[in-house]
Order: C-alpha cells, then sequence, then structure tokens
C-alpha cells in the first residue's frame, strides 16, 4: 500500500501559450493537456480560473494538483480507507480520489501508468576501468527528460504536513533539516526524496519546484545550456546537491516556481538511517554557479 511516485502536476496558468512552449522547450511531448516525460509522467496545463482546479493556495500561476501514482487498485483502495474522516474525499477522474493535503494542496492518488524504461549504458572511463572504449562520450544538444522525479512545498505547519504524508500516506522520512525542512519518500526503495516541505518564511503555503530526471551530469550541462539558449532564465546552477549527491540546474518557470533538470540521485533502501543536518549553504550544495553559463559560438564567457 505504498505511493510509487509523482505521476503528474497539474499548474493553473495564467498564459496557457507560454506555459505550453515552456514545458515543450524543457523536452516534454505534448499530448492533449500532457506534457510527457520518457516514462508518461509530466504535467497538465490548465488556465488558471478553470472551475474544475482545486482552489490556489496563492495567486498568479502555480500548481493546483499534485497526483500521487500508487501500485494497483488495492493500494487505491486501502489509502481512501486511511484518508476517511481525516480529509473530505472527492473521485476523481479514472477512479482515483482528491483531497486538500493540511497545507492547503490539492493531491490526487491514482493507480499509476507510468512506463517502465529501458536501460540506457552510461559509460564512463575512470583511471582504475576503461568502460568506453573507441567510442566517444554523449552530448546533448537539449535534454529529453526521462521521468517526473519531486516536487518541494514550502508549508505554514510542517510537523503537521509531515505527519499527513507519513501517518496517512505511508511516507518515510529520508533526512531532515530539524524545525526547516524535511526530505520525504514514498516508499523503503526510492529516490532519496520525492517530497521535499520546507517550512514558509511568511506562514502561507507556496510551490517552490518540480524536479525532472536526465540521463547523466552530461544532459543537466547540455540540456541546460540548450534551455538557456532559449531565453529561459536560471535559477540556481548548475551545481550539486550534498544531500542526495545529485547534479541540478533550476530555471524559473511561467507557471510558478522553478522547474528542475536533476541527475544521479542517491537511491535509498529500507536500511537507509535518517539524518540531521544544518540548513545552510555548505549543506544545500557542493558546488553552484549562481547565474548559470553563458555561451557565445561554444566559448564560454
Amino acid at each position: 500500500m505504498s505511493v510509487v511516485g509523482l505521476e503528474r502536476v497539474v499548474y493553473g496558468v495564467e498564459d496557457l501559450v507560454l506555459a505550453r512552449r515552456f514545458f515543450a522547450e524543457w523536452g516534454l511531448w505534448p499530448e492533449g493537456d500532457l506534457l510527457r516525460a520518457g516514462d508518461g509522467t509530466g504535467v497538465e496545463l490548465r488556465a488558471k480560473d478553470d472551475p474544475a482546479l482545486p482552489a490556489a493556495v496563492e495567486p498568479g500561476s502555480t500548481v493546483r494538483e499534485i497526483v500521487w501514482g500508487v501500485e494497483n487498485r488495492a493500494a487505491l483502495d486501502g489509502l481512501a480507507a486511511r484518508l476517511e474522516g481525516k480529509t473530505t474525499l472527492r473521485r476523481g477522474s479514472g477512479g482515483g480520489i482528491a483531497f486538500t493535503d493540511p497545507a492547503g494542496f490539492g493531491v490526487a492518488l491514482a493507480e499509476t501508468e507510468r512506463r517502465p524504461l529501458a536501460a540506457v549504458e552510461i559509460a564512463v572511463n575512470t583511471p582504475e576501468r576503461r568502460a568506453r572504449l573507441d567510442r566517444v562520450g554523449a552530448f546533448y544538444r537539449q535534454a529529453a527528460p526521462r521521468r517526473l522525479g519531486h516536487v518541494v512545498l514550502q508549508v505554514p505547519d510542517i510537523a503537521a504536513v509531515e505527519g499527513f504524508y507519513c501517518d496517512v500516506l505511508g511516507f518515510r522520512v529520508s533526512d531532515r533539516y530539524p524545525g526547516r525542512g524535511v526530505f520525504l519518500r514514498g516508499r523503503a526503495e526510492a529516490d532519496h526524496h520525492q517530497l521535499f516541505l520546507l517550512q514558509s518564511a511568511d506562514g502561507a503555503a507556496h510551490f517552490h519546484h518540480l524536479a525532472f530526471e536526465v540521463h547523466d551530469v552530461h544532459e543537466v550541462f547540455g540540456g541546460g545550456l540548450a534551455f538557456a539558449k532559449r531565453g529561459w532564465e536560471t535559477h540556481i546552477g548548475p551545481g550539486r546537491h550534498v544531500i542526495s549527491s545529485c547534479y541540478f540546474w533550476y530555471f524559473r518557470s511561467p507557471c510558478g516556481g522553478s522547474v528542475e533538470y536533476f541527475a544521479d540521485m542517491d537511491s535509498l533502501t529500507d536500511a537507509w538511517q535518517p539524518r540531521e543536518m544544518p540548513q545552510s549553504p555548505e549543506w544545500f550544495a557542493e558546488w553552484a554557479l549562481a547565474d548559470g553559463i553563458r555561451q557565445y559560438g561554444g566559448v564560454q564567457q
């Protein structure tokens, strides 16, 4: 009875044309109102004033619903039973269930439809092992995200929201900034985090960012360079996180918050022991470029 991971994130936006262009250039492929990554996960774009959307936690373009995929119908029914009496349940499309979490975000659970990804060899040469012989390394002219990885939310009462996701929905704690943030995953064997909750500074809920996984660090760089060349603004990156070990590059999104390319995140099992560490620049990133990389004619400036 566990959450597999993010299925899709639904935005309510002020400019649908701009929003679709942003995610198409990000590397997702369009399918009606959906734009999908390689495994079928992705984003759904709706007009901000669409009456079918859950209420917004903040003004302007922002995330309106976060859809989590579960393993099967039995898991969905089990989670629905646990949610009874704790929140108001609504039936979603495709037999899923929808509700509002303690921070006010619209949330839905549905049987996962994500497709398995074919394994791709990423051959790397090291001083001790030559895995790539008589062939050049991979170069990326743009990113093609493989899957939706995690979402980050700023919430007014982190303990209440953490309790809801862990005690009711079965999420597990991976690591923690005491009193400031908590990294959660939907089941024991999963990415280091699929949901990161941050304590809001102003007492209100805010959407922070959405993250898509790509093949490797070279695709983070190649995809980020291509996206920046199209005129989209870097939020921060590229860089490498200390917690989770992954490489990242964040861009500001016209849909609200930011969107991130990431690669090489830690993968955890039931043996992992959560850590507590201070929320500080040293724990945020081993290294990071604040304004991205500008490239003209193949020469860094």
